[in-house]
This record gives structure tokens, sequence and C-alpha cells, in this order.
């Protein structure tokens, strides 16, 4: 705006003194304006504004694609998933007794939405067995009716073979480059199939002392759908410029009972419905 000025300024003086009168001065404004024209077209040829236009619209095309592209990552970072393998121990609760802990595996996948990077809402889908040690004392005064025996000890494994699915949050806390996180959440088990391993010692009435061994289908027993509270610690250790190994363990509650009915001693006056809880170690492998 200055320099317009100036220029005008000067254009008018240098009129003046060349003896132009009023009406000439008139029609500085247009010829300010084609001088104007005429410097700015010295000062930028016109290959050189073809120049700063197209460099103009390759920066607007960059930045906007820059722009997606950063959306883009953005969205990719927020999204994670992977595949977990390990242990469990788990054990029918209290309601009849006699009951103890048994080993079995866990394994699945998961994937995840970080909303930031601390928290994160997390989805995944196992194969979870579950169960426990139970012990069956059956005599035939219990139960009522003449027997062989007078009195069998049924050592019974159960194992549930489930498919698991729970929805957990989950809150993560750097160290430096690794992580520790917590989860809590609720989850759906689906039970597919229940079998028991027994042991069993039989007391005959003629004084011999038995002993065998047999497996039992009993998924028509066990409940089909189960709801369990899941809560657990881990840590995710960076092993590449994306991946991650995760180490972690959980504790499943079961809030439904599993086996409805069930009897120690084989008589219903004595019965009660048990759930099952497991306590379970995972290694796994995120991207």
């Amino acid at each position: 705006m200055f320099f317009t000025v100036f220029i005008k300024i000067t254009f008018t003086l240098f009129l003046n003194t060349r003896g132009f009168n009023n009406n000439s001065l008139i029609h500085s404004n247009k010829i300010n304006a084609y001088i104007m024209k005429n410097i700015f077209l010295k000062l930028f040829p016109k290959k050189t504004l073809k120049f700063i236009l197209l460099f103009g619209v390759i920066c607007i095309l960059f930045m906007d694609n820059s722009n997606a592209q950063s959306t883009n990552d953005s969205n990719a970072l927020s999204i994670y998933y992977g595949g977990r393998f390990g242990t469990t121990i788990s054990q029918f609760t209290n309601q009849q007794p006699h009951t103890s802990s048994i080993q079995g595996i866990v394994g699945g996948a998961f994937i995840g939405y970080a909303f930031n990077d601390k928290m994160a809402v997390q989805l995944e889908i196992n194969y979870l067995e579950e169960g426990g040690q139970l012990l069956k004392i059956e005599t035939e005064a219990d139960l009522g009716y003449d027997t062989w025996y007078m009195t069998k000890v049924d050592n019974q494994k159960l194992i549930l073979h489930n498919i698991d699915v729970p929805l957990m949050f989950r809150y993560s806390i750097p160290l430096g480059s690794a992580k520790l996180f917590a989860l809590i959440g609720a989850d759906l088990g689906v039970n597919i199939y229940s079998g028991i391993s027994h042991e069993t010692t039989v007391y005959a009435d003629d004084g011999n002392i038995l002993t065998y061994s047999g497996n039992e289908d009993v998924t028509s027993k066990i409940e089909r759908y189960n709801v369990g509270a899941t809560a657990g610690i881990g840590f995710e250790i960076p092993v590449f410029t994306s991946n991650y190994i995760l180490i972690d363990v959980r504790y499943r509650y079961g809030v439904m009972p599993s086996y409805v009915g069930y009897s120690y001693r084989g008589i219903p006056q004595v019965t009660g419905d048990l759930s099952n809880n497991t306590m379970y170690f995972t290694i796994g492998f995120g991207f």
C-alpha cells in the first residue's frame, strides 16, 4: 500500500513538472494502474507467475493430503489387535464340599480401540478351559436301597470347554517405552462341551475293594450360558516399530452358576449350585 501511494505521488509530481493540466490529472488513476501493472510484470514475469501459481497449488494439495494422511494414521493407530495364549487355574465354589482346582488352557484373539494413550476398550474371543475337581461319596444307607457296594468314592475331574467373549475397559500407564495396564469388564461364556474323568473306588459288600476309571459326557448337566466379571493387570513391551509382547494375569469371577443341583452325596436332599472362578496367565503378541 505504501509503495502504491509513493508511486502515485511521484508520478503526479512528474506530470505537474511536465506541464500537464488538471484535466490530464483526471486520468492519472488509469495511468497509475497501467504503470503499476507494468511494474508488477517487470518484477514478476509470466513464467514466474505460472511457477508461483503452480507452487501454490502443489502446496495446497500437499497440505490436504497431509491432513488426510494424518487422519488416516490417527485412525490406524487407534485400532490395535493381536492374539494370546496361556494357562488357567479354575475351581468350583464351595456350595458342596470337597472341591479343588484344575489346570487348563486359554487362547484367543483380541481387538481394541484406543481413545488416547491411556484409555481403550477391548473385545476378545477366547477358548477357555474351566472346571474343577469334585469328590463324590455315595453310601448304601444314603441311597435308601440295596446296592452291590457299601461305599463308592468318585474322584471327578470336570472340564468345561467354553467360548468366552469378554468386553473390557483398559487403562494404561507408560513406563518408559513399555506400559503397565489394567483391565476390567464383563464376559459371556458359552459351554460347548463338558466332560468328567472318573477315578472311582468301590468298597463292595463282599469286602473287596475295586478301582476303575472312565469318562462321561455331562454337557447336558452344565448350564449353556454363563456370565462373569473379569479384571486383571499386565505389561505391554515393544519389540518392533509397531509390535509388542503382552504379559498379563486375570481373574474371572463366575456371576451365574455353572453346575446347578450338584450333590456330593448323590441324593436330592443335599445339593448346591456351583459357580466357577478362574485365574489365568497369558502371553500374547499385538499389532
